[in-house]
């Protein structure tokens, strides 16, 4: 199912189990003296039963704040056409111009030689499309309090990602998204109305864009939950579970909302922080002071009708009620040192042979036809390129290849107009095109 075989299923089996064990077995003592591990604290999505209820806690505050500011749910499926199965198998015989209208460059090219798509090519074109809604949107109604949630769904039969979104905008705004989600989201299935009801489609609804679900919180946590395993009663994956650990796929997504989550989860052990949607409140409160900054690993918060103080700076929080010290947290306090060395793991060896792995690579792919870049033909420097692994690659390797690409007038496609000084590690680090193309993103 999901397109995931057998071996797929042990591989992400496998490495959960790795990254469980060394949780486990990375202990410390708390501020009571008792002894605790990193698995007992982590939020991770496939490890913690907290996470799940966090996410429930997020998806309630997007609910009750569209209530707050009489905002309208919209809920959206997204599927991709269905030439892209084809795609899969380099079958391009189906695509038409309008399929070609809302991709990636990355992928075009990739059309264009003929090569196959894999799974994650689809997701990347499904968050490609989403950002080129969002942006629209945004740019129509720039002061709007709209929110979304959004999850992908695989389908049973091969894993073909598809996106369930729930977006809470406001009522004037409705027939505008109708139109930019008819233009981007083009698939036949997602404007067909075989799936909702003849009152649904009267309202000038359709299978990909409907107004009137009832308890439309509750049915994108439908499908939310089906993503997780019962942590408590099992940690094997199936094989829903393995699609999102083998393609990374991340389970929920979400708007910003006023008060950043890692804000709420430095603070959310006091009671008065305990519920995200309480925190996101006081921000509208005029008396209320909420100071952040994540750079500086700042965060104040001054409640005068409540008395209530909280100030975390670098890793030391206090929390006062009336003038007096009701808890203190500091990372640097001895019983909280993390006691790791008894696992008798080397790290630094760990961290040389990831190190000696990636010059192997770099060299793999450097000497692969044995010519210098500088000699490379275009194409083969592009792809060479775009084969690099981005994150762990020597960044004055990466500047010295957007340069010769730079040299031969295709700045363009990697979105760089200017060289690298290769000798000025901070600035390249900066302005490394693909850490500009992912901030656009996100912007």
């Amino acid at each position: 199912m999901y397109g995931i075989s057998n071996i797929d299923l042990k591989v992400c089996q496998l490495k959960l189990d790795t990254q469980r064990n060394f949780l486990k077995n990375s202990k410390f003592i708390n501020a009571l003296g008792c002894e605790r591990n990193l698995l007992d604290i982590s939020m991770g999505a496939n490890f913690s039963t907290k996470y799940y209820a966090e996410v429930a806690n997020r998806v309630n505050v997007f609910s009750s704040l569209s209530v707050d500011n009489f905002l309208t749910p919209v809920f959206l499926t997204i599927t991709l056409n269905g030439c892209f199965r084809g795609a899969l198998v380099a079958d391009y015989s189906k695509f038409t111009a309008k399929d070609m209208r809302f991709l990636p460059a990355y992928i075009k090219r990739k059309i264009k030689l003929n090569t196959a798509l894999s799974i994650k090519d689809l997701i990347n074109i499904l968050n490609h499309q989403w950002n080129r809604f969002i942006v629209r949107y945004r740019n129509k109604y720039k002061n709007s309090n709209s929110s979304y949630i959004r999850c992908f769904e695989p389908h049973k039969k091969d894993g073909v990602p598809h996106i369930h979104a729930l977006f809470y905008v406001p009522d004037n705004s409705i027939e505008y998204m109708k139109k930019i989600y008819k233009q981007i989201f083009n698939a036949p299935q997602n404007l067909k109305t075989n799936a909702i009801t003849t009152e649904q489609e009267k309202n000038g609804e359709f299978n990909g864009f409907q107004t009137s679900i009832n308890n439309p919180s509750g049915y994108v946590m439908k499908y939310i939950q089906k993503t997780f395993i019962n942590s408590n009663k099992t940690d094997k994956l199936d094989d829903l579970s393995a699609w999102y650990v083998k393609h990374k796929v991340r389970r929920f997504l979400s708007s910003k909302t006023q008060v950043p989550l890692w804000v709420y989860r430095k603070i959310n052990f006091i009671s008065t922080f305990q519920d995200f949607y309480n925190l996101n409140e006081l921000k509208n409160d005029n008396r209320v002071v909420i100071e952040w900054n994540k750079q500086d690993d700042y965060i104040s918060i001054d409640i005068p009708f409540l008395k209530e103080q909280v100030i975390y700076l670098n890793g030391r929080l206090e929390h006062y009620r009336s003038n007096r010290l009701i808890n203190i947290y500091d990372k640097e306090k001895p019983n909280f040192t993390n006691s790791l060395s008894s696992n008798r793991i080397d790290f630094n060896q760990i961290n040389k042979n990831l190190k000696e792995i990636k010059e192997q690579k770099e060299k793999r792919l450097s000497t692969k036809s044995n010519i210098p870049l500088s000699k490379m033909k275009d194409f083969k420097l592009y792809n060479y390129y775009n084969e690099l692994d981005k994150d762990s690659a020597n960044i004055q390797h990466l500047a010295y290849v957007e340069n010769l690409i730079l040299e031969r007038n295709m700045g363009n496609l990697i979105h760089i107009d200017k060289k690298h000084d290769l000798n000025d590690k901070d600035k390249i680090y900066t302005n490394l095109s693909y850490r500009k193309v992912i901030y656009n993103a996100f912007v």
